[in-house]
């Protein structure tokens, strides 16, 4: 599409009066303007004319915008509104009274530590926000992150959400709908492998590099060289530059690993690593689990949405640079799919995530994140309507069936549906089975190797966090013998859901066994609970 005017200073788009040109990137010009309605300052982007021609972006602009309006976040940009007017493609914003960060870098080159990891800190808080509502940013580089305040009082703000890729499209994107910086990309996307949210954390492993020492971390001198770079040189030690202590190589060695299950599960994961290295210390396992309890029951259950990259020129600067190269996937068409069910909308309100979730989501750094969906489902289940049939009240007698992983043996029920058979997602494995219709209950164990987590600190900062939800309610909560060794029990309802959960680590395997129906069955599959999980045995035992 061709535009007759271009808009400027003085014209009025989407009902804001554009009053001045703020800021000029490879998605658009960005201007200060005035929300006309409402008599507010706001910031709206006016998309690249080489994006708006582009037909599949414009259809689905509006609503990949509409998707990054709902997440709020105070280290998120708001979106407020998305549309077009005579051919253009306008996103209207919150305006960040500031600077961003790549202007601040040209500037002073290297950030003390102490900002650095600050700034991390609040894109990271951003970034899982994001993910935990589907979204991939693709793009977090210093020209997207606005910096406002001074010193102790400076805040960073993530943007460009309105144009970033939601996983639900399925990879239906051509070439300009999407931008990645070729010096933060991460390496699946160079191999056209799928992406997740692990893949931002790369790129702000990127970023703290960059702040700390004053360069990207494979800075090259082609493309092509940059490259193979990402893809088999071994990330740099940042203390190699004057001033950064020694503890952040480690920091950046996880975030930029070459395969995303070696990386950090989480942004917030990952800034509190860069915390403690700024005190020359290495992170408490399970301070790291309440952090990515904030964050990681969603971001870690996840869609992986198919990158389609190719590389490109995208800008005139030299390579190595923060904004030599960027990259976006080539057009390849989707396969044909059925549209995705998604449950309607609870009338009485919406659901409780943050409560419901956190007591897994606690774990879910070392080896649980993924069943706080499967035990939503479990008593809020996606499934078609069917006739209802009561479950009749008395208890089942156990009939398991032997089950082995590499981390453990166990007995599981034999006619439940398996969902996840030692499933890798990442930073943990999962195993999960259903309960046969009509019942409504859900099990899983999920385990990480090579961890030192006590079960009873495990217990107590979800326990901690679930307590603030206004249903949540006790029943048991206390360390118990288990096969010969101590594990943690913890008995509770919350949000109108029954719980159990039984936490072990007896020789460097932690395990979690998690169970969860409606209130009405919860003492039908009680004995099958128990008897699962007494016969969970670590094969390190």
């Amino acid at each position: 599409m061709t535009l007759t005017h271009t808009p400027g200073v003085g014209d009025v788009l989407g009902g804001c009066r554009l009053e001045r040109m703020a800021a000029r990137g490879g998605m658009g010009v960005v201007y200060e303007a005035t929300q006309l309605a409402l008599g507010r300052r706001v910031a709206v982007k006016v998309i690249s004319p080489q994006l708006a021609d582009d037909p599949e972006f414009r259809e689905r602009f509006v609503r990949e915008a509409q998707v990054a309006a709902s997440v709020h976040h105070p280290n998120i940009v708001d979106v407020y509104d998305a549309g077009e007017q005579d051919g253009v493609l306008y996103l209207v914003m919150r305006f960040v009274d500031g600077v961003d960060l790549r202007t601040v870098l040209r500037a002073e080159q290297r950030l003390a530590p102490e900002r650095a990891v600050r700034i991390v800190t609040d894109v990271a808080g951003a970034l899982d926000a994001a993910h935990r509502a589907g979204l991939i940013h693709r793009d977090v580089t210093p020209s997207n992150i606005l910096l406002s305040g001074e010193g102790a009082d400076e805040r960073a703000a993530l943007t460009d959400f309105g144009l970033v890729k939601h996983v639900d499209t399925q990879g239906a994107t051509r070439t300009g709908t999407w931008f990645g910086t070729l010096a933060f990309v991460a390496p699946e996307a160079l191999r056209d492998d799928p992406v997740d949210g692990r893949s931002d954390v790369y790129a702000l492993g990127c970023l703290l590099h960059r702040m700390l020492t004053g360069s990207v971390p494979f800075a090259r001198e082609s493309d092509a060289a940059t490259i193979t770079a990402h893809l088999h040189d071994a990330p740099p030690r940042p203390s190699e530059a004057r001033g950064v202590d020694p503890a952040f190589d480690a920091v950046i060695a996880r975030a930029l690993a070459k395969e995303p299950a070696d990386r950090f599960a989480t942004a917030g994961a990952l800034a509190l690593a860069a915390q403690a290295a700024l005190h020359g210390e290495r992170p408490d396992p399970a301070a790291e689990q309440t952090s990515i309890a904030r964050d990681a029951d969603e971001a870690l259950t996840r869609v992986a949405a198919p990158s389609r990259d190719a590389t490109r020129r995208g800008s005139d600067q030299g390579p190595g640079s923060d904004d030599a190269t960027r990259v976006a996937p080539s057009f390849r068409p989707p396969a044909p799919q059925a549209p995705a069910r998604r449950p309607a909308p609870a009338k009485a309100r919406p659901p409780r995530r943050t409560g419901a979730f956190a007591a897994v989501a606690i774990f879910a750094a070392l080896v649980g994140g993924a069943l706080a969906i499967g035990v939503n489902q479990a008593v809020n289940p996606q499934t078609p309507k069917r006739p209802h049939r009561a479950l009749p009240r008395t208890p089942v007698r156990p009939s398991l069936t032997p089950y082995r992983t590499p981390a453990y043996r166990a007995q599981v029920p034999r006619s439940w549906k398996v969902v996840a058979d030692d499933v890798d997602r990442g930073d943990y494995s999962e195993s999960r089975w259903r309960a046969p219709y009509p019942g409504h209950a859900e099990l899983a164990i999920v385990y990480r190797t090579g961890s030192g987590a006590r079960p009873d600190r495990i217990a107590a900062a979800a326990r901690g966090r679930m307590a603030v939800d206004p249903t949540y309610s006790e029943v048991a909560f206390g360390p118990i013998s288990l096969n010969g060794d101590t594990a943690q029990r913890w008995v509770y309802g919350v949000d109108g859901q029954a719980r159990a959960n039984w936490y072990i680590n007896p020789c460097g395997t932690s395990i979690a066994v998690y169970a969860g129906s409606r209130p009405s069955e919860f003492l039908r599959w009680a004995p099958t609970f128990r008897a699962v999980t007494a016969s969970v045995q670590p094969t390190c035992s």
